[in-house]
């Protein structure tokens, strides 16, 4: 049946010129919104599609249009069981790259579709260490966690900052911090470390088309820590979902700018890097300066009324009841 399936989403790309893969369905940074359905009303509860590729503006940063497209095929053929696909990419480090992608942007590949090595012809080999048919109901069990975290958290009619606080606000109040796992198993078992759960938190906001990549620098002077930087109506700002787990009461680490980012928890002014490659912004294009959202580093007891586009909390500072108003930005 899912054989089927398959063809028949293939057969639809023929015809209508969408996207490929299983469901037609892909994540670029283009699309606002992976819900398959439309409510009437904001925050009625929406069926999401899963989409077989996840990719970020970040990484046109850092990576060509070859790697890119190397990746997408790659996913396109892990999300269809197929143990080949076409390698655009003549970079001799290409495994490497694809395997930190898949890491962030598809992480049940990172977890079981192996790349053994790329041919001469160009072609890259996946092993799933499995049958293929083991493997597709893994990937069915997937696509179902990953669409009912986005179906409980990011409903009708929520802007581009309300899904990112909502799928923030999810993992503070169901992961935890236990050693290192990957970003599959924060989704699967929900629990892991900083690295996973940055990962993790990309993963699920590439899925309803808001751009992240992992963020890396130094905690308290020496030891490394990782969160991540994202894009919210076209302006970056940090979230910290491990801090989210030990603070959960507070926002205080969603939305914050490079200069909390090193004022908060003793940060070493190094500079910040970004993907897994380590990339460094000598450029100054991830800058995080914009601070919509610096409010929030003074909340406490937080209550989300996102359907309202509003969170309630006790003021730090003064102990007082305040609402932040999430509005929406050009």
């Amino acid at each position: 049946m899912r054989k089927l399936l398959c063809l028949l989403c293939v057969i639809s790309f023929l015809v209508t010129g969408l996207c490929t893969g299983c469901n037609s369905n892909t994540g670029d940074g283009s699309d606002s919104s992976s819900a398959e359905t439309e409510a009437a009303n904001k925050g009625d509860t929406i069926h999401h599609e899963f989409k077989t590729f996840v990719y970020s503006d970040f990484y046109r940063e850092i990576y060509d249009e070859d790697v890119e497209e190397t990746f997408r095929a790659y996913c396109e053929a892990v999300c269809k069981g197929e143990t080949e696909f076409e390698c655009k990419s003549r970079d001799f480090m290409i495994i490497t790259h694809l395997r930190m992608l898949a890491s962030e942007y598809m992480p049940i590949a990172f977890t079981y579709a192996n790349i053994t090595n790329i041919d001469s012809d160009h072609i890259g080999h996946i092993d799933y260490g499995m049958s293929s048919e083991e493997f597709m109901t893994k990937l069915e069990e997937f696509e179902n966690k990953v669409t009912q975290i986005l179906d409980e958290t990011c409903k009708a009619g929520y802007s581009e900052a309300e899904n990112a606080i909502a799928i923030y606000d999810y993992f503070a109040k169901n992961f935890k911090y236990t050693t290192f796992t990957s970003s599959y198993v924060v989704i699967m078992e929900e629990n892991g470390v900083c690295q996973d759960f940055a990962s993790a938190y990309d993963f699920l906001l590439g899925q309803v088309g808001i751009d992240g990549i992992i963020c890396t620098s130094m905690l308290n002077m020496q030891n490394p820590h990782a969160w991540s930087l994202l894009k919210i109506d076209g302006k970056l700002y940090h979230a910290d979902p491990t801090f989210a787990l030990s603070n959960p009461g507070t926002l205080k680490y969603f939305g914050f700018t490079d200069e909390e980012r090193y004022s908060l928890d003793n940060y070493s002014e190094s500079p910040l890097l970004y993907g897994f490659r380590n990339f460094e912004d000598k450029e100054g294009k991830f800058k995080a300066q914009d601070d919509r959202f610096i409010d929030l580093t003074d909340s406490l007891n937080y209550e989300l009324d996102l359907d309202n586009s509003q969170i309630k909390y006790v003021s730090v500072k003064t102990g007082e009841d305040k609402v932040f108003t999430v509005e929406t930005e050009s």
